[in-house]
């Protein structure tokens, strides 16, 4: 396909992985070399957040008690300080935690138009009567989400602080400087769901939220390469104490098997730094308790501000 084609031509020739080199994975944690990318997790919650209005259940009074990694905020992450994945409505809470400097942050690149993912009337504080000084953003959006923003975009001088771009799964573009894949995500399609693989300098990321097992399409797009140095994957249900989920969103089980099929493909190896991420508090567990069971796996699990370079 034209995108694969396209992302093999920005990102270099694929590295095998056999099945022998795959079993001395357990224990390796060796970096590659080059310049490297930072993506810090600065929400890691499902919609409803952890502890979620209006709840009490065991889940949510656990996390309460405990703090710290167990309070979750609404899906977000941001990539070496300029480029943003996701506007959620926690935007605001996430600038004044983690101090984001909204004059380096030029793009964003929204995965579906769900509101725990895309909150536009946030959006809005572009226009110059709520906002001082010199800032512009370039959103990328399925057509859901470009058609939310686009309706909403009707002060004046809007085109001076925003951007927007219609995006579709298999188009492989540049924003920001980074080497884009869209990937049709397996999710509700009136959100005009996609998740992305980000490339830049010789290093690749792909953040899967929100999605089930991903379509074959993806296997079709991505082919055999390149390797990834990162991996986020849907985990809304965790340990799957409910059943496996496999449409629309993943537990555990699916996760590691997205995972393997990655590693046989040549799409990961045993440097891939494997994260599960995107929780519900309906998946039963805290945060303490599902970074125990994912030990196990050799897979981290994301919190709010988790950070990793690679």
């Amino acid at each position: 396909m034209i995108a694969r084609a396209v992302w093999q031509k920005i990102n270099g020739p694929v590295e095998r992985v056999s099945r022998r080199n795959l079993e001395k994975c357990a224990g390796q944690t060796a970096r590659r070399g080059g310049n490297s990318i930072k993506i810090r997790f600065l929400g890691t919650a499902a919609y409803e957040g952890v502890p979620a209005l209006f709840c009490e259940c065991d889940t949510c009074k656990k996390s309460l008690a405990a703090g710290g990694r167990n309070l979750r905020s609404r899906l977000q992450a941001l990539v070496n300080d300029d480029l943003l994945l996701d506007f959620p409505p926690d935007t605001l809470w996430h600038t004044r935690r983690f101090g984001l400097d909204w004059t380096k942050i030029k793009t964003c690149l929204i995965t579906h138009s769900h509101s725990d993912h895309f909150y536009p009337e946030d959006i809005q504080q572009l226009e110059p009567v709520y906002s001082h000084g010199d800032f512009f953003l370039h959103f990328y959006a399925g057509e859901s989400g470009y058609r939310k923003l686009r309706e909403m975009l009707n002060f004046a001088g809007a085109e001076k602080r925003i951007a927007l771009s219609e995006v579709r799964g298999g188009d492989a573009f540049t924003a920001g400087g980074y080497d884009v894949l869209a990937l049709p995500a397996n999710h509700d399609p009136r959100s005009s769901p996609v998740f992305y693989a980000i490339g830049r300098d010789g290093k690749r990321l792909l953040y899967a939220h929100d999605t089930g097992v991903f379509p074959d399409s993806v296997w079709e797009i991505l082919g055999g390469g390149p390797r990834f140095d990162l991996v986020s994957f849907d985990c809304t249900a965790g340990l799957g104490k409910w059943g496996d989920w496999r449409e629309g969103h993943m537990t555990i089980r699916p996760a590691l098997e997205m995972l393997q099929k990655m590693r046989e493909a040549g799409l990961a190896d045993c440097a891939t730094v494997a994260v599960i991420n995107h929780f519900s508090h309906n998946c039963g567990s805290t945060h303490d308790e599902l970074a125990e069971a994912a030990r196990e796996y050799g897979v981290t699990v994301a919190y709010d501000g988790f950070e990793v370079e690679f």
